[in-house]
């Protein structure tokens, strides 16, 4: 995942790949048959790890709204320093691999539609507790949300420092009052 994350799909050679797993030639080819075997199994592991991340913030223990603000929370420390400007993987596979390739669009949105299902359960929650307007759709919400997200991750890449990303995430927060 780092040699792509680093050099993007097109650009990650096969010496780099075998580097970067330190893998023989034969190894790597009896365990992943192809460049974009390895891509797509990256890429898969990134979505999982990040559906149970934001899952396990927004299930936790913390009020519903306070799971969100947390799960906002953490998106701060992605999106800010070293990490902001790394980049988000999916982001980065968005940019250089669609709309052309259409099993990494299918992927990249069944991963944006989890992330919105799982705001929309705490935002559902939210609203029986009495913490977020219950005349506001949770799905329209959701979508706002992950887009808000994605669009820190891409602003943290340009270099956005930790106040503003707060900033951000304050205003972005004040539409579940």
């Amino acid at each position: 995942m780092g040699v792509f994350w680093d050099l993007g799909y097109h650009d990650a050679s096969l010496p780099d790949l075998l580097e970067g797993m330190n893998l023989s030639r034969g190894s790597f080819y009896k365990a992943f048959v192809d460049k974009r075997g390895v891509y797509l199994r990256a890429l898969d592991a990134y979505i999982e790890d990040a559906v149970r991340t934001v899952g396990e913030t927004l299930n936790s223990d913390l009020s519903p709204k306070a799971a969100i603000r947390e799960a906002f929370s953490q998106q701060i420390d992605f999106s800010c320093g070293k990490p902001g400007l790394r980049g988000c993987f999916v982001v980065l596979a968005a940019v250089e691999m669609l709309p052309a390739d259409e099993q990494i669009s299918a992927r990249i949105s069944r991963l944006f539609r989890r992330l919105q299902d799982l705001y929309a359960a705490t935002i559902i929650r939210a609203q029986a507790g009495g913490e977020i307007d219950p005349g506001l759709d949770e799905r329209t919400l959701a979508r706002f949300l992950v887009c808000q997200i994605q669009g820190m991750r891409v602003l943290g890449k340009a270099g956005a420092d930790r106040e503003d990303t707060r900033a951000m995430v304050d205003l972005a927060l004040k539409a579940l009052d």
